[in-house]
């Protein structure tokens, strides 16, 4: 939020004391009773009642009635007999919390159901939750309901009779709608009823809306009421909430100076206190957001932590309590403005800028005033349950404060406590096991939470472990491997080590107590620290390969749908059939180890899954457009992948087919980049050039170099996405591989060695001059900000050390210009310093780094750089999670599998394949000239930085 806007407290009636003020055994709508024989852990916490369970019979009746039922992910649909198709409209939403979800859709269901119009509901009380939840996308939060009405006297009319029929009853505002009455469950917005998909520019579909040319227009779910100009409002507006034009006052005295973020539950806000003077910071709690099985909402929760803030007052370990009150139906909590930043941000911003992991004596000064803080709550009385990175804020002064103390619980007894908020949460990674079991409030949580804060700040890594999937590990066995791994033994030494594997352990009463820790913390950490040697890939290649492939047979989707594997996030909406997140990743993957001929049982699950993914992989092909040119999220890595498994699965069709889809990609793209743009398509076609001999191909791989040729900004070796094209990355620069200089160079290098043209010779010499000027020394070795004007110096392949390292090492390959192997090898001492910071994928971690230093190694001739890359295979199998017995690969988020090679398993796959067998790197060009009468002239020693680049 800018200064001078509104914070979000529209007017809503206050729940009901019941509503509010219920706790363990009270009454409430829908409420289901416990079972005689419930989980002792469980018996404490009342059961939800799911959101059909007062109107089963009913919905059975519209079954007879010829009402189609449907689930779909989390949503049962409602569609009548007949039901005619419609692009767009204006759709009604009725919001509920979980507990009033039952009598809401019992209210609303008949008087849907006699205008014969389609409608859905979230189908279970966790779906309910999820939509309510404080994390919710607050453009997608409360829309229990959603109706699609055909006409506007229908829309007119059911709006006003479900605000009557659910008069009372709570539910959150739902803020991407506009409330039909103020404090209605019943909103509005203009939106897709079926709307279609568009695959835009950026390789991924974007439900559509049609504006009144037929331009299709992106169906945005912002968390603002902002209808198309084009959309008539079918009700008179609210009027405009006072204060909108100046300055926001809250309670009579504090002025609202800035927005410092916004979540579902609320805001949080920069005020000045205008009774003191005082900067303070507002903490805002929506009604009945995040209702949870006690009736409790967010202003519930913000009201126990004033208590708490109050309760711990005067230790110096939180901020101070100032003021709480309530406005509009929300509740407010005033508390002392800190300048400082949360742990997770400062762990990130070290990440981002490349720094040195930290010393041991960094970590343990942390761990001591961390268990000093612990020990002063503790004596409060005092459990925090919620001890994260984003709840420790640093100062500038190096001292520590707690924040965010909603999950807190007070004890009053031993395995007792004040009424507990937020029982079976926590923060993933730092929360005790126990404590999502809903076990009694314990000071051993904390000392949990201890441990991975100090592997955290050890590391700078998320400590959260994806669990093996039946059990195949225990706790300390996996704590242990993270430990000694490849990736952290200089940040972990000894006495660090200890209190990490001393605090997380599974019992709690096993965990080491805070004297102890304290007294750690106080030691001297040794002075030289040995690294681990990796173990050898040869004990563990096979069994982590095939445990991957195993997990692929076992996880195909079962319809017969162009996505073979779950995807998440960015990867739900991405082209199926693609490089990044689709098949054709996984596909060039398996392409390449029948291409070795690996045999046995991984050869068998080649063979298995090949034939499934080419069946859908080009039954999709056949039902879309092709026309994205990138060779990640674009058609041309579709085509390279089909272009290899033709190769080694002896299918000419396949072959063909592949060179018919890559030379029918547009030659001409507003994007130059290598992902989306024609750097990859060019890429694609002078890599099936060179296996067909095709001069068509050829041809259009120049085409494409001439036409980033003529793209290049005016004066300078960079490309600017232009601004108005139709994408996210419309003005983007970058220094990277995937979307800028150094992919770009890389393309047009190959096409100098492959065409003997000196204008791509002497752009890709400046590409490789540029980076050069542009690098960031840090003792022996180099980074790369993403792009200009960027402190961001990730060494990812996409973006940082590792793609630009993959380009200068084929630079140097090509040329033998001393100045590119030097950078290139200082981009790889980056790599292997910044190894613990990342995940495992190919676009932003292990397996893309893996694969730059086998670059390297093959640039330079030296397998010093193939040990570097060993030592990071060895880091892979640290990382393995096991499900159903099988040794896996989560995706880079770390916690979920996904299929995909940018960013889940198959990556890495290509990696080890290559690590094992040799060969080229996937997608990528060959790192020394496929020719060798057509390489550059070396320059000499005294010249180099002058010379012009020339063709033998």
């Amino acid at each position: 939020m800018l200064p001078g806007t509104v914070p979000d407290v529209r007017p809503c009636p206050p729940a009901s004391a019941g509503v509010r003020n219920r706790r363990r055994g009270a009454s409430h709508i829908g409420k289901v009773a416990l079972a005689a024989d419930a989980d002792p852990e469980e018996a404490a916490m009342p059961e939800l009642p799911e959101p059909p369970s007062l109107v089963a019979d009913r919905i059975d009746a519209c079954r007879l009635e010829g009402w189609t039922v449907t689930t779909r992910d989390m949503w049962t649909v409602l569609d009548p007999p007949g039901r005619p198709e419609r692009v767009q409209g204006w759709k009604l939403h009725v919001s509920a919390t979980v507990w009033s979800a039952p009598e809401v859709l019992r209210r609303c269901l008949d008087l849907i159901a006699a205008t014969a119009t389609s409608f859905k509901f979230a189908s279970t009380a966790s779906d309910v939750q999820r939509l309510n939840d404080f994390q919710c996308p607050r453009g997608q939060s409360g829309k229990f309901i959603t109706v699609y009405p055909l006409e506007r006297a229908t829309l007119t009319d059911l709006a006003e009779r479900l605000h009557e029929a659910t008069a009372g009853l709570p539910g959150p505002v739902i803020l991407s709608d506009r409330a039909y009455r103020p404090g209605s469950l019943v909103h509005y917005r203009y939106g897709a009823f079926d709307g279609f998909r568009v695959l835009g520019n950026d390789g991924t579909y974007r439900d559509c809306v049609l504006d009144p040319e037929t331009n299709p227009v992106e169906d945005k779910r912002p968390a603002v009421f902002d209808p198309p100009a084009w959309a008539e409002l079918p009700f008179a507006a609210d009027p405009p909430t006072a204060g909108g034009g100046g300055g926001v006052l809250l309670n009579d005295r504090y002025e609202v100076r800035g927005a410092i973020r916004h979540a579902n539950k609320g805001g949080v806000y920069r005020a000045l206190d205008r009774t003191t003077g005082a900067t303070v910071l507002v903490k805002e709690a929506r009604p009945h957001v995040g209702t949870d099985a006690e009736g409790r909402d967010a202003r519930d929760y913000l009201r126990h932590e004033a208590a708490m803030l109050r309760h711990l007052a005067g230790l110096g370990v939180v901020p101070e309590f100032v003021d709480e009150f309530e406005q509009g139906g929300h509740a407010f909590l005033v508390e002392q403005f800190l300048d400082g930043r949360t742990l997770a941000e400062t762990g990130g911003a070290s990440v981002r800028g490349a720094d040195a992991p930290p010393e041991p004596a960094d970590t343990l000064g942390v761990a001591l005033r961390l268990a000093r803080i612990l020990k002063a709550v503790h004596g409060r009385g005092v459990v925090l349950r919620d001890l994260s990175p984003n709840n420790v804020l640093a100062l500038p002064d190096g001292t520590l404060r707690l924040i965010d103390l909603e999950l807190s619980a007070r004890c009053t007894g031993p395995g007792s406590a004040d009424p507990v908020h937020g029982d079976g949460h926590g923060t993933p990674g730092f929360s005790a096991p126990e404590q999502f079991r809903n076990a009694p409030v314990d000071a051993a949580v904390d000392l949990y939470s201890l441990g991975a804060l100090v592997l955290f700040h050890a590391t700078r890594r998320n400590p959260r472990l994806a669990l093996d999937e039946p059990p195949h590990r225990t706790l300390e066995e996996r704590i242990a491997g993270r430990t000694v791994a490849p990736a952290v033994p200089e940040t972990l030494a000894d006495p660090v080590r200890r209190i990490v594997t001393g605090l997380l352990r599974a019992e709690p009463g096993e965990r080491m107590p805070l004297a102890e820790v304290i007294a750690l913390a106080r030691q001297t950490p040794p002075a030289d620290v040995t690294t681990d040697r990796p173990d050898d890939p040869d004990g563990w290649w096979e069994e982590l390969v095939g445990g991957v492939l195993g997990h692929l047979a076992a996880t195909v989707t079962p319809d017969t749908g162009p996505r073979l594997w779950r995807e998440y996030a960015l990867g739900e909406t991405a082209e199926p059939c693609a490089v990044q997140y689709g098949s054709g990743g996984v596909l060039a993957m398996l392409s390449g180890l029948r291409r070795h001929g690996v045999g046995g049982t991984i050869g068998g699950l080649v063979d298995e899954l090949a034939p499934v993914v080419l069946r859908r992989l080009t039954r999709h092909l056949d039902t879309v457009p092709h026309r994205l040119p990138g060779l990640h999220f674009g058609f041309a890595g579709t085509a390279w992948a089909l272009f290899e498994a033709g190769a080694a699965f002896d299918r000419p069709d396949l072959t063909d087919r592949a060179v018919a889809l890559a030379e029918g990609l547009p030659t001409v793209w507003p994007n130059p980049d290598q992902t989306h743009g024609l750097a990859g398509l060019g890429t694609t076609l002078l890599h099936l050039a060179a296996a067909t001999g095709r001069p068509g191909t050829a041809r259009r791989a120049v085409r494409c170099a001439e036409a980033i040729l003529a793209a290049r900004d005016p004066g300078a070796t960079a490309w600017t996405v232009p601004a108005g094209f139709d994408s996210t990355l419309a003005g983007h620069r970058s220094y990277g591989y995937a979307h800028g200089t150094a992919g770009i160079g890389a393309f047009l290098l190959a096409a100098a060695a492959y065409t003997g043209r000196d204008d791509f010779a002497a752009a890709a010499r400046d590409c490789a001059d540029e980076l050069l000027a542009v690098a960031v020394r840090r003792g022996d070795a180099a980074y790369w900000t993403d792009r200009p004007g960027s402190a961001s110096m990730h060494t990812w392949w996409c973006n940082g050390s590792a793609g630009v390292g993959t380009f200068l090492a084929r630079a140097y390959a090509y040329t033998g210009d001393a100045r590119y192997g030097e950078a290139a090898v200082a981009a790889g001492r980056a790599v292997v310093a910044t190894r613990c910071d990342v995940g495992t994928s190919h676009c932003h971690g292990l397996a893309g780094s893996g694969e730059f230093l086998l670059d390297l190694a093959a640039a330079t001739g030296l397998d010093e750089f193939g040990d570097w890359a060993r030592h990071l295979a060895a880091q892979l199998w640290a990382e393995r999670v096991y499900r159903d017995g099988r040794p896996v690969l989560m995706n880079e988020s770390g916690h979920e599998f996904s299929a995909a090679y940018g960013v889940g398993a198959a990556g890495p796959l290509a990696f080890l394949t290559r690590l094992r067998h040799g060969g080229d790197r996937l997608f990528h060009p060959p790192v020394t000239a496929p020719d060798p009468g057509a390489v550059f002239a070396a320059p000499s020693p005294t010249d180099r930085t002058t010379e012009e680049v020339k063709m033998q």
